[in-house]
């Protein structure tokens, strides 16, 4: 009986075998078709822009009521930190960093001043160091400085305000400018700050030939870099981060260099014998800007050609004494909506104090050995503003001690004329700001929370006791993180492990659809808020209001419709509001839903078998504590959302550490990465055709892969008229181009107005949204506490104001109140 049963298992075996060796092995299709991609957006009535300006500038602003200001008899400090206070250079024309930065501002007060507006929901623009607004004297020049008949917006006259003085108690006069600004430009001194003066839109005539004077100038190419003819030069300090570097013996590597030059150079942060520790610029022109290399559309932003400037006098420099108290900047180009743009370009500080300036100045000849006087020099450097002896301001507080790696204090400047005009009352309350030395973060919360300092930063670790606090204050970036997804189906299927799944679109919104943002957001981040939109709130689309792209009611219809709520007589909320405070983005039984249909599909069209194991390559930067927590949230969901469907346990993410996945994912070889994009928060409506519809096959900025956005055909009633082209085209036209089928039909972008483009705009970010090539998950932020001593006007961060400064700050408490309210009470945040 034995025998017989082993013969019949031993024949069952083999009639198994033998079906299975005559079964087919399945093979994923060779190709997906997506089908037609058609999306229809929201109606658009537009109304135009009035004349050449798409708005007025607005000058109203918020002051305190009277009393809270530097009327106040008390003494108020504000302490705060810098991490250290070493290697600082606050010279208006050299310096570099953001402390630096901070220090010239307590310094210095700007020709205008943006400040929180009378409502306090943005900014206003308001003269300061100029008397009035800006006056277009441009038909006064025609014929010099290279202005031609009829053009406008190149010359601008600013009145000073002659009430203007140093510390020291000296008028500030048209000859401060005039100086300062030769100095600016000064040829042997070849300032780091000079660019603000001849590159980009604010370029003042013949600054840059004078600032060369007859020496080689290198020009930003503005194309590919296959389409410019002669010799091309690379940027290496900028792209590479070269400076100061050094070739193999021991040559500095110069900040300009042929991309045809293959003297190797030592990157100093990449460990010795890693690849990229020693680079030339052939070889960082042929793996990054050549055609068809990852980042080809880079060379038009770091490739030069060069040229020889022309060599000119200063006298003809468009910057002209009209009398002592009144210049005339003349530019290279007009000035495009000049009531925000002109002052917003003017906004840097530029004048020093000359017999301080040239008292700090030394001179060297051309083998940098010092000489007497600037006529014998070549080189010329200055330490002017890097001590408390060789400083002097102009603003409403002056530096009062400075000690390397302590501490630095200001105090009110009592010959500022702020003090004395009437227009500044309800400001200025604070009398004092200290700045110590505070390396160690836990240092600087230590002493926060024994009310030595008024503001600490935070990290992820403390949030777990202060994310509810009261006293918080979320400042935003320019950033969204967003998980993007390779969609390219030849280059998912080589992978081998069935991710060509990701070509499902279902598959994808499901994804979306499992992820709970906020959680995300608050578990996995210091200070990160959950992200719904490509861009986040600090993009102003209105630059005179300073209004808020995000906050506009179209840009809050694209999301709603993204994440399916509703509002109004038939919706679920009773209005836009309500709905955009209830929005979550999170509901994992439609997740759910959309997986067992990405199922069907995907059988369906013959990409996948219905049975085998789907691993999907999810590449991150390294795999710390953090990464590991965020990458097992993300499985986890997924294993949740395909739970209860004919996946369920059958796909998974897999983790692969990849420090360059970005250049991994430009080429195909990732299936999903986090992705983060932002910058250019003032010009919020370039970024889709900037950074998201480039190229789909990966040789642009477009990280999602395979998403062909000229293959959407995107419609826009406009005016009662059905306009139809591609989702790149419409991007573009967003972005000042002239696509012929937009542009025929209803003209060019910058023709409407503000509220008009952001109608447009939220359609062109919600069809790019509603195919899931990427789905937002956090909009970064930076998080501090700040103290119970004091009050801001605003408790949400305002672009160009934050939450306001020095200038709107009120205190609960004077020094003495202070001193003895922290000796007697325990502080709790």
């Amino acid at each position: 009986m034995r025998k017989l049963l082993s013969i019949t298992l031993a024949l069952v075996l083999f009639m198994l075998s033998s079906v299975y060796a005559f079964a087919e092995e399945f093979t994923p299709a060779d190709s997906y078709d997506t089908g037609e991609r058609a999306f229809t957006g929201r109606p658009v009535t537009t109304v135009a822009k009035e004349g050449e300006s798409g708005g007025t500038v607005t000058t109203d602003i918020f002051q305190n009521e009277e009393g809270l200001d530097y009327t106040d008899e008390a003494v108020y400090t504000y302490n705060s930190y810098m991490a250290e206070i070493v290697n600082l250079d606050w010279n208006p024309h050299t310096w570099e960093t953001s402390d630096d930065s901070a220090i010239l501002s307590m310094l210095t007060t700007s020709f205008y001043e943006f400040r929180i507006n009378s409502d306090k929901t943005g900014y206003s623009i308001v003269p300061e160091m100029a008397a009035d607004y800006p006056v277009d004297v441009t038909a006064e020049y025609v014929g010099s400085y290279g202005v031609e008949e009829g053009e406008t917006s190149k010359a601008w006259r600013i009145a000073l305000n002659q009430d203007a003085t140093w510390e020291n108690g000296e008028k500030i006069t048209a000859d401060d400018y005039m100086y300062s600004m030769e100095q600016q430009l000064n040829p042997k001194m070849l300032n780091r700050r000079a660019d603000s003066y001849y590159s980009g839109e604010f370029s003042i005539v013949n600054a840059k030939n004078y600032l060369y004077a007859g020496g080689t100038v290198y020009n930003n190419i503005e194309t590919t870099v296959d389409e410019t003819e002669g010799d091309v030069y690379i940027d290496m300090w900028g792209f590479w981060g070269l400076q100061g570097c050094v070739d193999e013996e021991g040559n500095e590597c110069p900040q300009y260099v042929l991309v045809t030059d293959e003297v190797k150079y030592r990157d100093a942060a990449v460990a010795e014998g890693e690849d990229g520790d020693w680079i030339s610029a052939k070889e960082i022109y042929e793996g990054y800007f050549a055609s068809g290399a990852p980042y080809e559309s880079y060379g038009a932003s770091y490739c030069y050609t060069a040229s020889t400037a022309e060599s000119v006098s200063f006298d003809e420099v468009g910057l002209v004494k009209v009398d002592d108290y009144t210049i005339d900047i003349i530019l290279e180009a007009p000035v495009s909506e000049a009531s925000f743009y002109l002052p917003y370009y003017l906004g840097t500080p530029w004048i020093v104090y000359k017999p301080l300036y040239e008292e700090c100045k030394t001179f060297y000849d051309a083998d940098g050995k010092e000489v007497e006087t600037e006529e014998e020099a070549d080189t010329i450097t200055t330490d002017y503003c890097t001590s408390l002896d060789k400083t002097i301001g102009y603003g409403p507080y002056k530096m009062t001690y400075f000690e390397l790696d302590k501490q630095i204090t200001f105090e009110r400047n009592e010959e500022w004329y702020g003090y004395r005009d009437g227009k500044h009352l309800g400001m200025y309350q604070t009398d004092r700001v200290v700045r110590q030395a505070v390396k160690e973060h836990a240092t600087r919360l230590m002493m926060f929370l024994s009310g030595e300092l008024d503001v600490s930063d935070l990290t992820a670790d403390d949030m777990a006791s202060y994310a509810s606090s009261d006293y918080i204050q979320y400042e935003p970036q320019s950033y969204t993180t967003k998980i993007t997804f390779n969609t390219m189906y030849d280059k998912l299927l080589e992978h081998g492990t069935n991710s060509q799944i990701l070509v499902i679109d279902e598959f994808r919104k499901a994804i979306a659809f499992a992820l709970d943002r906020d959680y995300f957001a608050t578990s996995y981040t210091s200070a990160g808020t959950a992200g719904f939109g490509m861009l986040n709130s600090m993009y102003v689309y209105d630059p005179f209001s300073g209004g808020l792209y995000r906050d506009s009611e179209d840009a809050k219809a694209a999301l709603l419709d993204i994440y399916g709520l509703t509002w109004g007589e038939d919706g679920e909320y009773a209005t836009i509001d309500e709905a955009y405070e209830a929005m979550t983005g999170y509901d994992m039984a439609k997740a759910q839903e959309l997986m067992a249909e990405a199922y069907d599909k995907a059988v369906a069209a013959g990409i996948y078998d219905g049975e085998s194991e789907i691993v999907i390559d999810f590449r991150m930067y390294q795999a710390d504590e953090i990464y590991q927590k965020m990458y097992n949230y993300l499985n986890g969901q997924l294993q949740e959302a395909t739970t209860g469907t004919p996946f369920e346990g059958k796909v998974s993410f897999s983790m692969t550490v990849d420090a360059d996945y970005y250049e991994t994912m430009y080429s195909g070889g990732a299936d999903v990465i986090f992705t983060t994009w932002g910058g250019a928060s003032m010009s919020p409506f370039s970024m889709i055709a900037q950074c998201y519809t480039d190229a789909a096959d990966g040789s642009g900025n477009q990280m999602e892969i395979g998403f062909d956005t000229e293959a959407i055909m995107m419609t826009i009633n406009v005016d009662g008229n059905d306009v139809t082209d591609s989702l790149h085209n419409w991007a573009e036209w967003a972005n000042n181009k002239d696509p012929e089928a937009i542009a025929s039909a209803i003209g060019m972008f910058a023709d409407y107005d503000y509220a008009t483009k952001c109608a447009f705009f939220s359609n062109i970010e919600e069809c790019y949204l509603s195919y899931y090539a990427t789905t937002p998950l956090y909009y970064r932020n930076v998080a501090s506490l700040y103290s119970q001593k004091i009050n801001y006007p605003v408790d949400t961060y305002l672009q160009l104001v934050g939450f306001g400064g020095y200038d709107t700050i009120t205190y609960n408490y004077d020094d003495d109140a202070w001193a003895e309210y922290i000796e007697a009470n325990e502080l709790v945040y």
